[in-house]
């Protein structure tokens, strides 16, 4: 127990990090007008603010597998250093940028160095936590990387009023700094960097290479079909490239004494459950994150920080099922924490869709409820499934590639929501305006919307229901002396 005690302060100090690594991919949202205004992006360029977004989250996929391996051989001080000073510079960059281009590429070097913090975090707290305290380590970190997404939007629109969009970049390297200093004298101590087991451990670059420019294609091409690209070649193309890399990826990681993602892992269930789970969670959440302040705006009329307040309400619920999930863990096993946790958030969901056109504080703190803590109950046993699951050396990399598969599936989701959900409102609204073009009525357009976003909830609500059934097949639970 005094080892435990011992590791909290650390562990906590990690979870401060992945705080404010995550709190830079929220922030920029309520401050991305000034953005466009102060680089000259004109209004039928609009499209392209995506990337100011779609820039992180490419960096920050692309970093994962990489930074978690990294941490797996050269241990956690070097790469948590190493991943906090390519987060500050990368900041700097993007307050300096005088482009759109050159600010989503700065934006991609960030989230690189924010790639880092989550799997060594993860890591860390998975050596140091005894096991039957693991989950709730696990639950902590997880519930400050969900309350970034919280307290993001509220410091870009509360302090980027008074310091401006780059003043908000610059104050990321006054916020890392003194958790880097924290970190760093938390981690001194015997074994704190001690070398991985197996003496084969390195880094596959190349694999690291093929891994990338997979993530990248792909990255790109869902981009392109959420933005309904007009060439269909192109996105064909990027989708075989993003395949025929993918496939000499897994080759060369089949191949290799020291890969870079040991895929046979999946070969355990209830490792490939967690990772696949992962996925569909990150689907429904990004529905969830985009719909919910669209239908504030335009269907309920909420103005200025209402439709942003209507989803903080979610988000707080997130961080009580991150908390909450560690100690169910704890006491029931992974099983019952998760199978139950995705099937509130199928319920919340549902709950969205049957919203009236006006709801009540009821309906709206019950779904929003449902649905946040159902989003993130799960989270610590799915960590720990993994951790569980895999050899020491590899545990860093491989809550990298689980966290992998869940911001794939918020990147599949908003290219859905881009392609197949615009394209069902063109379908009603070309039916509406076939019926009766010189007498549509704006009612008649919001009912189009909010038809529309009632089917992209009930869509996430099914993969909701899927993610709980495949959780049934989870096991193990976090319990017992050692380690």
């Amino acid at each position: 127990m005094a080892g435990a005690r011992r590791a909290w302060p650390l562990v906590i100090a990690l979870g401060l990090g992945v705080f404010v690594g995550g709190f830079d991919q929220t922030f920029v949202t309520p401050v991305l007008a000034a953005i466009l205004g102060d680089l000259g992006v004109a209004v039928d360029e609009l499209e392209r603010s995506s990337w100011i977004l779609n820039g992180y989250l490419l960096g920050y996929t692309v970093a994962l597998p990489l930074m978690g391996r990294l941490t797996d051989v050269y241990g956690p001080r070097r790469v948590f250093t190493a991943g906090m000073l390519i987060f500050m510079g990368g900041s700097v960059l993007v307050a300096l940028a005088p482009t759109l281009p050159l600010l989503a590429g700065a934006r991609a070097v960030t989230a690189m160095g924010g790639g880092a913090l989550v799997p060594v975090a993860l890591a860390v707290a998975a050596q140091r936590l005894p096991r039957d305290r693991r989950a709730l380590g696990l639950g902590a970190i997880s519930t400050l990387d969900d309350a970034s997404s919280l307290a993001g939007p509220l410091w870009g629109t509360l302090i980027g009023v008074w310091i401006g969009w780059r003043g908000l970049f610059w104050m990321n390297i006054a916020l890392a700094l003194p958790v880097l200093a924290l970190v760093l004298i938390l981690l001194r101590g015997a074994g704190a960097d001690a070398p991985p087991r197996d003496r084969s451990a390195r880094v596959d670059w190349l694999g690291a290479l093929l891994l990338a420019g997979a993530l990248t294609a792909l990255t790109f091409a869902l981009a392109g079909a959420g933005e309904r690209l007009r060439e269909p070649w192109a996105a064909a193309a990027l989708f075989a490239g993003a395949a025929a890399l993918l496939a000499a990826f897994v080759a060369r990681q089949l191949r290799v004494a020291a890969p870079l993602v040991d895929v046979r892992m999946f070969r355990r269930p209830r490792v490939a459950i967690a990772n696949a789970v992962f996925l569909l969670e990150g689907m429904a959440l990004v529905t969830a994150f985009v719909n919910v302040p669209l239908m504030a705006d335009l269907v309920w009329g909420l103005e200025g920080a209402g439709p942003g307040l209507m989803l903080g309400r979610m988000v707080l619920f997130m961080a009580v099922g991150g908390l909450a999930g560690g100690a169910l863990a704890t006491l029931a096993g992974h099983r019952l924490a998760s199978a139950p946790g995705f099937a509130l958030a199928a319920a919340g969901l549902f709950a969205m869709a049957a919203w009236a056109d006006q709801p009540g504080p009821a309906a709206l703190w019950i779904a929003l409820g449902l649905a946040g803590i159902g989003f993130t109950l799960a989270d610590a046993s799915l960590y720990a499934t993994v951790i569980e699951g895999v050899e020491e050396a590899r545990r860093a990399s491989a809550v990298a590639v689980l966290q992998l598969w869940q911001t794939l599936g918020m990147i599949v989701g908003v290219a859905i929501l881009g392609s197949r959900g615009l394209g069902r409102f063109d379908e009603r609204a070309a039916s509406l305006f076939a019926a009766d073009l010189f007498d549509i009525t704006e009612e008649q357009l919001l009912t189009v919307v909010r038809q529309t976003m009632d089917e992209t909830f009930i869509v996430a609500g099914a993969l909701m229901a899927i993610a709980a059934v495949l959780a049934l097949g989870l096991r193990g639970r976090s319990r017992g002396g050692g380690r």
